[in-house]
């Protein structure tokens, strides 16, 4: 089994999407949806903060905001 690939906390457009595993095309279409966060200014154009992609991933998967967790015998 190969390492897991090592992603930097900050990313740029084409890393980001790869992350996510989307072309930068389908990357660029969640973010202007709302679905994936926008960029932050940096020098040297503009860069996705890993840490706000996984919490906009966690809450497209739910794992963000699983009602059943405060629910008795519905604990997932």
């Amino acid at each position: 089994m190969s390492a897991a690939p090592y992603w930097p906390r900050m990313l740029k457009r084409s890393t980001a999407a790869q992350y996510c595993e989307l072309t930068p095309q389908q990357f660029d279409a969640e973010v202007y949806a709302g679905r994936l966060p926008m960029s932050v200014a940096m020098a040297g154009g503009p860069r996705w903060d890993r840490a706000a992609l996984d919490t906009s991933l966690d809450e497209m998967s739910g794992g963000g905001n699983d009602w059943r967790k405060d629910q008795p015998g519905l604990r997932a």
